[in-house]
Parts: C-alpha cells; structure tokens; sequence
C-alpha cells in the first residue's frame, strides 16, 4: 500500500502489518491531541464561565448590596420621617392645647375681672346705702329733737292759747266760738303755706252733706299726681257757761263715718272741750282703741298734727318708693347674677365639650401614631426578614464562589481518576 507524507509529498510504500501499526499510531495521537484540545477549550470555557460567574456574582453581590443599601437608607428616611412628623404633631397638640388653655385662663380671668367689678359695684351700693342710713338716722334724730324742741314751745303756747280761748269765750256765743275755731284752724294752715309748707297740699271745707252728714275741712297731700295722706277735720268748742256739757267721745261716731264717707285715711277732733280733762290736755292723744286712726287735738296743735302725720307718711311712702327702687335693682343684679352665672356655666359647659372633642382627636392621633409605629415597626420587621434573606442568599453566593474558586479545579476534578489525571498530565507534559 502506497502512502504519500503530507509534509514532503514523498510516496512510500508499506504492508498491511505496517499500515495498520501506523493507523494505529495515528489514531491514538489524534485522540490524544484531540483530547488536550478539548482540555484546554474546556479549560477556557471553564474559565471564561468561571470569569462571567465571578463577574455576575460580584455584580448581583454590588447590587444586592447596593439595593439593601437604599432600602436601609429608604428606611431609616421613613423612619426619621414618621419621627419627624410623630414630633410636628405632638408640637401642633401641645401648642393647640395650650393655646386652648390660655384662652381659657383669658376668659376665666374676664369672667373674675367682671364678676369683681360687679362685686365691687353691689358693695359700692351697700356702702351708699349704709352711707344713707346713717344719714337718716341722723336727720331722723335731728327732727326728734327739733321736735321735742317744738313741743316744749307749744306746751308754752298751749298754755297761752287756754288763756286766750277762755277769754274769747267769754266773749262769743257757742255758734261764734264753733265758727271762730274752723277759722282759726284755716288761716293757721294758710298762715304755715306761706311759711312753704305744705304746698303740694290741699285743705278744703267739706260742703257734700249727700250721705246727711259731713265734716268741717279735709285736708289732703300728694306725690307728684298721686295721693299720700288724707285726714278728715271735725271741730268742736263750746262755752263755759253751757249747761249741756258734752264730751269728745260724743263725736268720735260721725267723724268715723264722715271719714270712711269721704275716703280720708286719718280723723282728727280738734277740740276745746273735756278742758279740764288731763287726757285731752296733753296735746295730742291717739285714741285708735276706739277707731283707726284717729286723734284728738287741742287747736294749737292743729299745724303740728298734719305736720307729724305728713312728714310721716311721706317718709314712708319715700321709702316705699327706694324700697321699690332698690328690689328694681336688685333683681336687676340678680338678673345679672343669674345670667352672668349662665354664661359661666354655658362656658364650662362649651369648654368641657371643646375640650373633651380635643382630648378625643388627641387621643385618636395617639391610636393614629401607635398604629403607623406599630405598621412601620412591622415593615421594619419585613425589611429585617428580606435582609435576613438577602444576607442568606448572599452568604450562599459567597460560599457558591468558594466552591467555584476551591473545587473547580483540574486537580479535583480528576480526583479518584487516575485516566484523566494522566490524560491531564500528558496534556501539560
């Protein structure tokens, strides 16, 4: 068999014997180079995957990394912003509330301000009222003893007047002394409004006789428009040579009923007769035991009667009218009390309310917070786990590029192989 070199292209002959030694030859040098061909591009593919696993290992490795990195920084950003507006709320609730609580000190404080100025205004009262008093009592003792003072200057004149009066009677009949006494008694009372008393008043003779009976004079005096004190006059004398004596209880019937006829409050007798009567020459005796309100005079007590009775009444009915004056405004005050103390407890009440409606949006902020802490505290939680993850996972890489980088090798990997231990030795060889 002909065989030509493919080096020399020289042909040289050969048997079978020989041919197939040689192909023989030839096949196991080809395996073999074949074989370390395969080694080295399963070596370099080995590398070169090796070289991309290390890589996309290092790069998963980075951005793990680098994700976990953003994701804690994400989360400490969270955090530090629930903080931050867990802190901005408690700052807005605490300024809420105390601007709540200076309001409401502001409107205690005025409530006090006005409840002290109105105190302060009842005792400003009760001093001007005590101030009053005091000024009454005063003018009150003043009059008692400028009375006094009267009386013992009408004793003198009473005397007088008894004097005078028997003169006169000796002189005049018993019509003449009636007739002279009504006229005494009515020009004393003009005699004393010139003087400037009295000048509100009236003193008229009572010329209805319609009921078959009437009286001497009625005197009357007013408030403004309105009626204060009304006496019925009757007056009586007679001389002392009169064989019928009578007394003045022998009148006392008629001037009640002239008195309750014309509608006067008060009767008065004046009289000169029971003369030596030391009952009657007192001067002026209340004999309300047999009627009401009615007196017995001697004349000259004519003037200080209505006086006394005026003076009085009218001090009554001025009272009367400041007492009605003062329940006007005390239960004006007491109105303000009372509504001023509604208006304290209108405010408690709204303040209790805006308070309490505070309290529960505070408190439900509060369960607000504790739930989002409680949610973040669970994220956080979440996020610990997938770290947990990510750290295992990345542990398994390391440990995977471990095994890459101490068990992927020619020596391990033909560990126990004696045929490609000597295949690789031959190939390094």
């Amino acid at each position: 068999m002909n065989l030509t070199c493919p080096h020399c292209q020289t042909v040289f002959e050969v048997d079978q014997n020989h041919y197939a030694d040689l192909l023989q030859q030839v096949k196991t040098a080809e395996f073999e180079r074949e074989i370390e061909r395969r080694l080295k591009e399963i070596e370099s593919r080995h590398k070169a995957q090796e070289e991309v696993m290390k890589l996309k290992l290092e790069a998963e490795s980075k951005r793990l990394i680098e994700a976990q990195e953003r994701r804690n920084s994400d989360l400490a950003a969270e955090v530090s912003r629930l903080k931050n507006q867990i802190a901005g709320f408690d700052a807005a609730k605490k300024a809420e509330l105390s601007q709540l609580e200076l309001q409401q000190q502001l409107k205690i404080q005025k409530a006090q301000a006005d409840a002290k100025d109105k105190m302060a205004e009842l005792e400003l009262k009760v001093s001007q009222l005590n101030s009053q008093l005091a000024n009454e009592k005063t003018i009150a003792k003043n009059a008692e003893l400028e009375l006094k003072k009267n009386h013992e200057i009408l004793l003198k004149a009473k005397d007088e007047e008894i004097d005078r009066l028997k003169d006169m009677k000796s002189r005049l009949s018993t019509k003449m002394l009636g007739e002279s006494l009504e006229q005494h008694c009515f020009n004393s009372f003009n005699e004393a409004r010139s003087n400037g008393l009295f000048l509100s008043a009236t003193f008229d003779k009572d010329n209805d006789a319609s009921d078959g009976s009437k009286g001497d004079f009625i005197f009357r005096d007013f408030i403004g428009e309105e009626e204060c004190i009304s006496i019925m006059f009757e007056m009586k004398t007679e001389m002392d040579t009169t064989a019928t004596k009578h007394k003045n209880e022998h009148f006392f019937a008629k001037l009640d009923k002239d008195r309750t006829a014309k509608k006067c409050e008060y009767a008065v007798l004046v009289s000169t007769l029971d003369a030596d009567n030391e009952f009657y020459n007192r001067g002026i005796v209340d004999v309300s035991f047999h009627y009401d309100k009615m007196f017995v005079i001697r004349p000259q007590f004519f003037i200080p009667l209505i006086s006394l009775l005026t003076r009085a009444t009218k001090r009554s009915a001025g009272e009367i009218i400041s007492l009605r004056q003062e329940v006007a405004k005390a239960q004006e005050t007491s109105i303000d009390i009372t509504n001023f103390e509604a208006k304290i407890d209108k405010f408690k009440s709204s303040f209790i309310g805006h308070v309490e409606a505070h309290l529960k949006k505070h408190n439900d902020a509060i369960d607000a917070i504790d739930t989002a802490i409680s949610n973040a505290e669970k994220q956080i939680k979440q996020l610990q786990k997938v770290k947990g993850l990510f750290e295992d996972s990345l542990k398994k890489l390391e440990a995977a590029n471990s095994d890459i980088q101490d068990k992927l090798t020619i020596k391990k990997l033909t560990h126990g192989n004696p045929t490609m231990r000597a295949k690789f030795s031959d190939a390094r060889k």
